[in-house]
This record gives C-alpha cells, structure tokens and sequence, in this order.
C-alpha cells in the first residue's frame, strides 16, 4: 500500500533538499560556480544536488556524454572524492536504465570511498538512495537497515533535518506494512525534532500530518483521523502537496463513516483534478469503495488495471489485498473455480508478505536496540562531560577556596603583626612621653616658677635663660620625634 506515495515522498526529500528545480541542459558556468565556491560543506551539498537534479532529469542517451565532462571538470578542481561522485553518477543512469542491480553496485562503490574518506554528507546520500532503490524493487529489509545507515551519518552530522527525513521514511516503509505502532512512533519521533530544533520547513509539518492520518485510515480510527485532516485543512504552511493531503484525507473520513456514494463521487472527481496527484493509492482505494457499494463488476475492471501494473510485482502486500477482492467477488458471483484461485494467489501473496513482515520486524528490533544502544552512549557521554565539568569545577572551587583561605590567613597574620608593631610603637612613645617630653616639660616648668617667685625676676631671667631654652629645644626635638615616627609607621 501506498507505494506510488513511497516514491514521492522518497524523491521529494532525496532530491529536493536544497533547491527548487533541476536544469534541464548541460551548465558548466553553474557548475564552475559551485566548484569555485570556498566553503567545503556549502560545496559539496551543491554539488550533491546538482548532480541529482541535473542527472536525473535530462535525457538518458545524454547522461554517458555528460558524465564525461563533469568528470573533467572534477579533475581540474581536484575534487575530493570525485571517483565516488563518477560512481554516484552512473548508479543515477543505471537506475533510470531500470538497471537496479547495477545501481545499488554502483552506489556501494561510492559509499566505500566515502566511508573511507569519513565523509558523513555522502554517506548520508548514498544509503538513502540505496534504500529508495530498495523499496521500489519491494526490499524493505534492506531498505530499512540503510534508512537506518543514513540516519546515523545525519546524526554524525547533526543536522536535524536529515533525522526528520530519515524518520517520515522508515514511517512510510512500516505503514506499508502494517506495523503502524513503529510508524507512528518514527513520525512522533521526526516532530519532536522538529519542535525541538524549530525546523520551519512547511513540507515537514504536512507531511507528519499526512503520513499520521494515512496510519489512522487504516487503523479504522475516524476521531484520530479527524484531528490531524483539521490541521492540515488550517494550516497555513502551503505547499505542493497540501491540496493532495486535504482532498484525500478528506474521502477517508467519508470511508470511515460508511458514506461509499460521496467517497466514490469525490475519487472520480479527483481523478481529473490537476491541483491533486491521483496515485495507485486512490485506484485501490477506489476499487474497495466499489466493492463495498454494491459495484463488483467496477471493482474488478480496476484491480486487473493495477496487476497489470509491474509496479507491484515486487509488493505482496498490495496483490494479496487485490486478489484478495477479486476472490470476493467471484465468490460473490457463485465462480467458487476462480474464487478459488484468487483466493490461492491471494494466499501465496500473504505467504511471501509474512515472510518479509517477520523480516521487517527483525529489522525493526535491531534497529530500535540500535537506536536505545545509541541514545545509551549520548547520554553516557553527555554524563561523561557533565562528570567533567563537575570534577572542573570542584576543583576551580577548592582552588578558589585555598587561595581564599590563604589570603585570609595572610590578612590575619598582617593584622596581628601589626598589631604587635602598634604596641610596641606605641610603648616607645609612651616612654618617649614619659621621659623625653614630661622630663623638659618639667624643667621648663621648674625655670619659670623660679622666676614667678623671685624678687628680681629680670635677673632671675637672664641667670637662667640659657637653661630655659634649652630645655624648650630638648621638648622640640622631642615632640618632632614623635610626629617623625607616627608619619613613619602610620599611627593615628
């Protein structure tokens, strides 16, 4: 199921990641100007996308004549990895030849330079496009383990948009399977990203929406269904595919509410709708609803239409439901001889698909025991540097708490030599005081109450002049002493 919107979707994201559209000739200026381009990474995702885009859509019996050039012009600028381009190219021919074992070769010769070089960015390409290889040739095993090759580069990487995308597509690879618990949890996966990252590529947020009420369709689940048509029918993110998503989502919940007249009107009339992409899927669809209307003979007119098809030769999950309505109908009719043999191939067809869906789910296993053994080592590591930065910062902080302790002990024993010195300053002065100053005090003191009480107090003057001024020197000297030494050890 869902295979033509596998493709889409597929081609949408692997060739449309970093530009709008393809050329159409041969542009060496275009080419010379990513060439010639100084960022390494900015240059070798142009250069990924031109290829894509450019291989990719001119003529086939152009591309051997191309290569060539290209290939030259990768020699001039010493590209690096230039032979796995030149593999990449011809992978690109190759598939277009419907040559798939000759792509998926050629692309493996690519992926090993580039793993061995360690260049995350093509090893991201070349797992993805051999996984979009693989799906259509209906190997969703191997699909899924490149998917999850690629997812684990983007990771490398760290480029969240290349996880969402990685996730919308091993979505889709489960949804066609049945397994729509693990493709629900990849698209909750792929928005929790882009909420986390705020991503604002509009495509992102539709395609979530979408893919999540094709996984509710088939569920049976109108109410989960209703919830995200309304989101897309408000959103205001427009983009190529939004009218495809409202339009058809909307004639399941027309389905899913028994109402086959207005499913049926709305199917046809989406078939010549050139706003809407009708796909396979809307045909089988459409081929139920006629069933179930009461309509066989339209019913089967289309189911033959679509195993005429060989796009489904390599997908039991889709011929086992066909023949399985075809032997509906037979049975219907009272043919039990065809009843039976739709019914045989139909059987043959759910053979092969349980085989694959016990293989998808091995996948499955390993990958999420991959997915819990790479979250382990994240959060190991990021406990690893965490534990780090907190063995950094004990030791920052002792370090500040010894210097701290240091210099406070320091202080302390500053203030306490100080301390000392003050006293002992202040000792000497005392003494000086005590001795120098009160002693010449004294005498001067002594002279001039001599005087005061002499009857000649002029010639007691001039007797003892001499000895009252040197007394007055002494206790000026003495007082000068005194200021010398507080302006010396700065005592106040």
């Amino acid at each position: 199921m869902m295979f033509k919107r596998a493709l889409l979707l597929l081609l949408f994201f692997c060739c449309s990641l970093y530009s709008f559209a393809a050329p159409l000739i041969f542009q060496t200026d275009s080419l010379l100007r990513i060439l010639k381009l100084s960022d390494p990474v900015l240059k070798e995702h142009k250069l990924v996308k031109y290829v894509q885009d450019y291989f990719g859509g001119i003529a086939i019996d152009s591309i051997p004549a191309d290569k060539i050039k290209v290939n030259q012009l990768l020699v001039n600028y010493d590209v690096k990895n230039r032979q796995a381009y030149i593999f990449y190219i011809e992978s690109i021919y190759q598939n277009r030849l419907l040559n798939s074992n000759g792509a998926q070769s050629d692309l493996l010769k690519a992926t090993e330079i580039a793993a061995k070089e360690q260049d995350y960015y093509l090893l991201y390409t070349f797992f993805i496009h051999l996984a979009f290889i693989q799906t259509y040739n209906g190997n969703a095993i191997a699909a899924i383990a490149n998917f999850g090759e690629a997812k684990n580069q983007a990771i490398i990487l760290n480029d969240a948009y290349l996880e969402v995308i990685i996730d919308i597509n091993i979505s889709d690879i489960y949804y066609r399977y049945d397994f729509y618990g693990q493709s629900l949890d990849y698209l909750e996966q792929a928005q929790t990203i882009v909420n986390t990252h705020h991503l604002n590529d509009p495509r992102l947020g539709n395609v979530i929406y979408n893919n999540k009420c094709e996984n509710y369709f088939r569920m049976n689940a109108p109410d989960s269904l209703l919830k995200y048509h309304t989101l897309l029918t408000n959103s205001k993110r427009s983009t190529s595919k939004l009218h495809t998503y409202i339009e058809r989502t909307q004639y399941y919940l027309y389905l899913l509410n028994h109402n086959y007249k207005k499913a049926i009107q709305s199917i046809i009339a989406l078939a010549t709708d050139k706003q809407y992409r009708y796909e396979n899927i809307d045909k089988q669809n459409l081929a139920d609803t006629w069933l179930k209307a009461g309509q066989p003979d339209s019913a089967k007119r289309l189911i033959d239409e679509l195993l005429a098809d060989k796009a489904q030769n390599n997908h039991p999950e889709i011929k086992y439901h066909l023949y399985e309505l075809l032997g509906e109908i037979a049975a219907g009719k009272n043919n039990n001889q065809q009843a039976a043999h739709d019914y045989k191939m139909a059987l043959d067809q759910a053979k092969d698909n349980v085989n694959k869906l016990i293989k998808v789910g091995d996948v499955s296993s390993r990958i999420k025991i991959d997915e819990i053994e790479n979250d382990y080592f994240q959060k190991d590591k990021l406990y690893r540097k965490e534990r780090l930065l907190l063995i950094s910062f004990l030791f920052v902080a002792v370090l500040a708490i010894a210097v701290v302790a240091m210099f406070y002990r320091n202080i302390k024993q500053k203030r306490h030599y100080e301390k000392l010195l003050f006293t002992a300053k202040k000792e000497e002065l005392a003494y000086i005081n005590s001795h120098d100053i009160r002693r010449h005090l004294t005498n001067i003191l002594g002279i001039i109450d001599v005087i005061r009480h002499s009857e000649d107090k002029e010639q007691e003057y001039s007797n003892v002049e001499s000895h009252l001024f040197y007394s007055a020197e002494k206790l000026d000297e003495a007082i000068k002493n005194i200021s010398k030494k507080l302006d010396e050890d700065g005592i106040s």
